[in-house]
């Protein structure tokens, strides 16, 4: 504060006629005693006399202090009410951010509600998820836990414990058992020194070692007052520290200080008493031990270099703070004498009496303050009565000679935008088990890619375990709360981490399926084509004409041509394949079972149509069978043509679960699919009754048994198809359908034509008319 005054006093240009003065009172952390400094300096002189200023000349503008909260709580009380400015270094309480309450107070040190989230943003910066809570009872530790608690959870982390410490040793006691049972590595701790000490003592005496502790501003880190086990506790732990800002001039201003500069300024002798070792006559020396006498102080003794570095400059964090509330006042007071008749802030734009300025006016001044210092540090007052929350991140280790040293290690700045306002240089972080040996404190380890958090019943939410996502599921980063499902054409990969494209899968020719459907389809194409050779070369033979050959013919092509539809079915689906592949094996089908049921009609109409008085014979003639297959094949071109013009099938990937994706062809229309079958089942039925009716008709030409038994074995194949393929997924629902028009092609020409190779080929004797027409049963 002396500084700061001087400073202000050799500026010609600050101030002008000016001369800035002070007194200084010691409340001695005490509550009372500032109360009592208080209405001394309201009334002007020590015994004070209430609501009476007895020194008008003298008038006060303003106070600086107290250092603690219950200092400063019992003086902004009283200030409040005569509308006096006062400006705390040290306190840090939130009740002091309410104005209705406090409307005079202000302060350079940013509120303890800023804690928790300054806590929070240190614990993610390093990762750690599981700490401990410890704090002196001050009256806020409980607001502290319940915030801490909010803002680490917000990060994923939580508390493992919080204990409040002061000297009862049954507190310290609970606290040491909660800090050995806990596996929490890093305790977070909100206490007073001289309660620190007592909890570090304890622990080492249980040999409670190995944690790092993150100290917060109540804690004072001067290693003249630690004792040898709370420093051997602090090694390699952080403190955020209230900031403090360079001073330019200062060391330079305390080398050229003596008291002969100041005599009437009792404090300035204290200063010299202690920092010099002599004493000032009428002034006990606290330093010296009982019984030694130290020489008298005379006031030119030099202050060397040597003795200043017990001052510690490099840590000025309560000075910086009591050196920005002066200035503050002396800027303030600047302004209110700078201002110009008609634009000041007062009614009117009326400005301040230079002679006779009342504290409320000042006050005015002070709370729109703004000003920028040697350091080129930018400070004014937010709307709450603080500056800008900025802490310092302070190092604390242990040097080879058991001192405790201190580093700047980094800063956090709430002016920044958020995310940035946290800096931290941890490559020069010096921790318990050497620099770079960054310390883990999580309650359960960090879940891996390809695996998700699972909450463990009982236990806090940062404890879980690790569980495996699912097939087609993802977690790409460490810790996921959650497993991510893959799109519909992608599917996770063998380690869970990432989504890859599904494998295009379909009925190929290079899969020992496809292989053996096709070596079928091959070798039945082959075989009727072989039939159809057999019987256009024996096609005069008895059996060959008596069984309608023309139509034997239409049929057996048709068979053939059928034997081939499964070769669009198989390959990789293109538009033209899926356009055609269903209307010409129903259209061809078609044909092989009207050109049967023709066959069937034939046989009946020549039976019946000899008669002498058959209806039938004049239907019956040679136009009738090509009627029936012209007739009943058109019904079902039509439908066929409608169905590919209005609802074309078209390639599509299935959308099944798995690492692969089938191409397929849709149906377009799954109703005019099933009409195409149910006409073609109609048609077998229709054969199946008429070949049925006539079977036991008498006539060796008749071949209705054998159509009869090709209805059922096609009939008995596509029946089972309909399930089966609604059943079926996937290729799976390909390789069914070729089955069916393999198996149903086979049956018909099985039961149609190999009976009657092998009476050509084996049994040729009984290929002759003869034995046709029976005759061989009267021959002797």
């Amino acid at each position: 504060m002396l500084f700061a005054v001087e400073e202000a006093n050799r500026d010609p240009n600050f101030l002008p006629n000016v001369t800035v003065g002070f007194q200084l009172y010691d409340s001695c952390v005490s509550g009372t005693q500032a109360l009592g400094s208080t209405l001394g300096l309201l009334s002007g002189q020590h015994l004070p006399t209430p609501n009476f200023d007895c020194h008008p000349q003298h008038q006060l503008l303003g106070v600086i202090g107290g250092l603690t909260s219950p200092e400063s709580e019992a003086m902004a009380a009283l200030l409040s009410v005569y509308q006096v400015s006062q400006i705390s270094h040290g306190s840090q309480h939130p009740q002091f951010s309410d104005h209705h309450r406090f409307p005079s107070f202000l302060r350079t040190v940013p509120s303890r509600a800023h804690l928790p989230q300054a806590m929070a943003k240190m614990l993610l910066h390093f990762q750690w998820t599981w700490v401990g809570l410890v704090g002196s009872d001050s009256g806020a530790f409980e607001s502290l836990d319940q915030e801490l608690r909010k803002e680490v959870g917000k990060n994923g982390g939580c508390v493992s414990f919080s204990e409040k410490i002061d000297y009862h040793k049954v507190h310290i006691d609970n606290a040491v058992d909660a800090i050995q049972d806990s596996t929490a590595k890093v305790i977070i701790c909100d206490c007073y020194h001289v309660h620190f000490i007592l909890l570090a003592k304890t622990l080492q005496k249980k040999n409670v070692t190995n944690r790092i502790w993150l100290m917060s501003t109540s804690f004072l880190a001067d290693a003249s007052v630690l004792n040898r086990e709370a420093r051997e506790m602090l090694n390699g732990s952080l403190i955020l520290e209230i900031h403090s800002g360079l001073l330019p001039g200062l060391e330079h201003f305390l080398s050229t200080l003596h008291p002969t500069m100041y005599p009437d300024n009792h404090m300035i002798k204290l200063f010299w008493q202690e920092l010099l070792g002599c004493t000032w006559p009428g002034l006990k020396h606290f330093g010296s031990p009982e019984g030694q006498v130290s020489q008298n102080c005379t006031g030119l003794e030099q202050l060397t270099p040597t003795l200043l570095s017990a001052l510690n400059l490099n840590d000025l964090t309560s000075t910086y703070q009591a050196y920005l509330a002066a200035k503050a006042f002396l800027v303030a007071y600047d302004n209110l004498r700078a201002c110009s008749p008609g634009k000041g802030p007062f009614t009117d734009g009326n400005c301040a009496i230079r002679g006779d300025v009342k504290p409320w006016q000042l006050l005015q001044y002070l709370r729109t303050v703004n000003f920028t210092t040697e350091a080129q540090e930018k400070i004014f007052f937010k709307k709450n009565g603080e500056i800008p929350a900025i802490f310092d991140v302070i190092n604390l280790y242990l040097a080879p000679d058991y001192t405790l040293q201190t580093t700047k290690v980094g800063h956090l700045d709430f002016r920044e935008p958020p995310g940035k306002e946290l800096v931290i240089n941890s490559s020069i972080i010096i921790w318990a088990k050497g620099p770079g040996k960054v310390p883990l404190s999580d309650c359960s380890k960090i879940c891996p890619l390809g695996t998700r958090k699972s909450a463990v019943q009982g236990q806090p939410s940062c404890c879980y375990q690790c569980l495996h996502c699912p097939k087609g599921e993802i977690a790409y980063v460490p810790d996921s709360a959650s497993c991510l499902k893959c799109p519909e054409d992608q599917w996770s990969n063998n380690e869970n981490d990432q989504c890859i494209p599904k494998i295009l899968d379909f009925l190929s020719y290079k899969e020992p399926l496809g292989i053996a459907l096709a070596t079928c389809t091959i070798f039945l194409f082959l075989l009727s084509l072989t039939i159809l050779g057999i019987f256009m070369w024996h096609h005069y033979t008895p059996i060959v004409r008596a069984n309608n050959k023309k139509l034997s013919y239409i049929l057996l092509c048709s068979l053939a041509l059928c034997f081939l539809c499964p070769l669009m079915f198989i390959g990789r689906p293109v538009p033209l394949t899926c356009a055609l592949r269903q209307v010409v094996f129903g259209i061809i089908f078609t044909v092989c079972v009207s050109t049967t049921l023709a066959k069937t009609i034939i046989v009946v109409s020549a039976f019946r149509t000899t008669r002498p008085d058959a209806k039938l014979r004049k239907w019956a003639g040679p136009s009738l069978p090509k009627m029936i297959l012209i007739g009943c094949s058109l019904v079902q071109v039509v439908l066929c043509m409608f169905w590919v013009i209005g609802w074309p099938p078209v390639p599509m990937n299935s959308t099944e679960a798995g690492p692969k994706v089938t191409m397929l062809c849709s149906a377009g229309s799954s109703e005019l699919f099933y009409a195409m079958l149910s006409y073609l089942g109609f048609l077998a039925l229709v054969s199946l009754v008429v070949a049925f009716l006539a079977r036991q008709l008498p006539d060796t030409f008749n071949e209705a048994k054998h159509i009869t038994l090709s209805m059922l074995v096609f009939s008995c194949v596509w029946i089972a198809f309909i399930p089966a393929h609604l059943s079926a997924q996937g290729k799976d629902t390909v390789a069914v359908e070729i089955f069916a028009i393999l198996a149903s092609g086979a049956g018909l020409m099985g039961c149609l034509f190999f009976p009657k190779c092998c009476i050509i080929l084996l049994w040729p004797e009984k290929n002759t008319r003869d034995k046709m027409l029976g005759k061989h049963h009267f021959q002797k």
